[in-house]
């Protein structure tokens, strides 16, 4: 009988174990007694979107076929009834959805994807959760079980929320992957977790009478009575680029329509570590404090790669208007106020949504402002959303690279805009990785490392000055710039210097740089790379006097987000000296001036 009584004891004092931080720190005389309600959502409806343009590269064949097949993959819509019987069970303490206990949700389906002569019939979905690690920021991840049993599809980077007065509980954004037994079936193992495309739910929802709906007292209780703190210090930090549920940090969305050229996408979570709400409304939804409009984040990535010992960028996004603040990991409940303190998530297919991509050229990144007026979804300027992306398979606003420029180990870089951040630094981090061409699909081949900052910093280390490579990011006042070189010992009294010049957010721009480099110097073999494949607009090289002039051409100015390298050969040996950037649309700087090195010199020596 004594061993019963501690194995009892043992399983009631586990889930505590397993709380999110606030939970574990809160002393509430009725925590227990919340933590023990369960709310149970139960039928409603599932809503699958397949990306069509990926499994057509793929050779896979979906039926029914997309109803819209040249519409972006987002519209086209697969619905099927969830069984009304079938429910899943949550913990939601103070209104704060904390995890999935358990779940049977099963929808009934009629659709088969089939490659080569292996067909698979998929007439139902049973929703079946993994439980939550304390360490996940997703509140639930899903494995999707067919009607013989079969492990088809893994969910996870959920928006999942609730309405008190509809008695709703809504899935939203989930991304669908391939698992390893989906892909033995159709006999392609390269499937196994690629992004196949996202799924949501709705569902009917049964609260417990004695439920709280806020913890009073909290920060989110003040939100609930539209006093929101934005008095303070704004700082979110991109924390990662989630991995849950056997998923891809970045993955694949097939090619664009008659070229070469790859669609990448991240995943990207983030907390806001400042001491102040951020407000995080949808495009068009509104005017709200503190800007008096529908102020939100922007999301932008990019990939680069070291080549020859130079760094480039070879492709970047558009960009992606946030547009839900989950907030995990805290007592509030999610919406579009990101709490101070709470995590947020956007898988990949919620970063590819036709609806919330744009030009990055809309945005002035130094202030984090967009104007809807005469925007890519206002053009007439009505205050109606008037449209959106293209399809994903023109590559338009999506990152897209050419296999041709594919090396090991590029960077992935994802970073958050956001207005009035105090820090954009941690707000960006990048991750390696190495795509693979395998039959027909795009592997990854990811590193499990991420790091914060600028992906230049992969390249030379931030703050770097020594004879032979150095790094230096500079604040203007009106943005950020990061700029590197790595000097290369060719022998025979020759040096490789290789410049890479990063705009993060300096909206002015750059139209030309100067390098010191004696009359007498030699000066051969010059490269010139920026990301926009059209070798008309390369600036050019030219020396004046004791100075190298790299020059901007007409209407291909260094805008923000842009990273333009170059490249010389030199008899000069490296030294401290002074480089030169030009302002484009100069309103306070007319030029900026970097500490690096430069060939000034055959005989200096200037680190003695």
């Amino acid at each position: 009988m004594k061993t019963l009584f501690y194995i009892i004891l043992f399983f009631v004092s586990l889930p505590s174990h397993a709380l999110s931080p606030w939970l574990e720190k809160l002393e509430e005389k009725d925590k227990q007694e919340q933590l023990d309600l369960r709310w149970v959502a139960s039928g409603g409806e599932m809503d699958i979107q397949f990306i069509h343009n990926k499994l057509n590269t793929m050779k896979i064949k979906l039926s029914p076929k997309p109803q819209f097949p040249k519409k972006p993959w987002d519209k086209n819509h697969m619905v099927f009834p969830i069984q009304s019987k079938s429910s899943m069970s949550l913990q939601v303490p103070y209104g704060s959805i904390e995890k999935v206990t358990d779940s049977n949700l099963r929808a009934k389906t009629h659709f088969s994807l089939a490659y080569g002569k292996k067909r698979i019939k998929i007439k139902s979905l049973k929703f079946v959760h993994n439980p939550r690690k304390n360490k996940d920021l997703d509140i639930v991840t899903f494995k999707l079980i067919d009607q013989k049993g079969r492990h088809l599809f893994n969910t996870n980077n959920v928006h999942i929320q609730y309405s008190k007065d509809r008695k709703l509980l809504q899935m939203k954004h989930m991304d669908i992957s391939a698992s390893k037994e989906l892909a033995l079936l159709l006999d392609i193992p390269e499937l196994t977790h690629q992004l196949l495309g996202q799924v949501s739910t709705y569902s009917y929802l049964k609260i417990p009478n004695n439920a709280q709906f806020y913890l009073k007292g909290s920060a989110c209780f003040e939100n609930l009575q539209d006093v929101v703190n934005y008095s303070n210090f704004t700082d979110i930090q991109l924390v990662g680029m989630p991995t849950y549920n056997s998923s891809e940090p970045i993955n694949w969305l097939g090619n664009v329509d008659g070229t070469n050229e790859i669609i990448l996408v991240p995943s990207a979570e983030l907390f806001n570590v400042g001491t102040a709400d951020v407000s995080w409304h949808p495009k068009f939804s509104g005017n709200y404090e503190p800007y008096n409009t529908d102020q939100h984040p922007y999301l932008v990535w990019s990939v680069y790669r070291e080549i020859d010992n130079r760094f480039e960028q070879i492709g970047l996004s558009g960009l992606k208007h946030a547009f839900y603040a989950t907030n995990y990991n805290c007592s509030c409940s999610g919406g579009f106020i990101l709490g101070i303190g709470c995590g947020d998530i956007y898988g990949k297919a919620s970063n590819d949504l036709s609806s919330a991509l744009g030009p990055r050229s809309e945005l002035e990144s130094f202030t984090g402002i967009w104007q809807s007026c005469g925007s890519f979804f206002d053009p007439n300027c009505d205050g109606i959303e008037d449209g959106g992306s293209g399809s994903t398979s023109t590559g338009e606003n999506r990152l897209t690279i050419d296999p041709a420029d594919i090396v090991p180990n590029l960077v992935m870089s994802a970073w958050y805009v956001v207005r009035d951040d105090i820090d954009i630094f941690n707000s960006m981090g990048y991750k390696r990785f190495s795509p693979e061409l395998v039959n027909s699909t795009w592997v990854m081949n990811i590193d499990t490392s991420f790091a914060n900052g600028a992906a230049i910093n992969n390249y030379v280390p931030a703050n770097t000055l020594n004879k032979m490579q150095a790094s230096h990011t500079i604040a203007t006042g009106e943005g950020h710039l990061s700029v590197a070189v790595k000097v290369i010992d060719l022998g025979a009294g020759l040096y490789r210097y290789n410049y890479a010049i990063e705009n993060h957010d300096f909206d002015p721009q750059f139209n030309a740089y100067h390098i010191p480099l004696d009359a007498s110097a030699s000066l051969t073999d010059t490269i010139f790379v920026d990301t926009d494949k059209n070798t008309s607009n390369d600036w050019l090289f030219n020396r004046t006097g004791n100075v190298l002039n790299i020059i901007g051409a007409a209407g291909n100015s260094q805008d923000w987000g842009n990273m333009f390298s170059f490249s010389f050969t030199s008899n000069n040996a490296p030294a401290k000296a002074n480089i030169v950037l030009d302002v484009s649309n100069p309103i306070i700087n007319q030029t900026i001036n970097v500490l690096l090195l430069a060939p000034i010199d055959l005989f200096s020596d200037s680190f003695e």
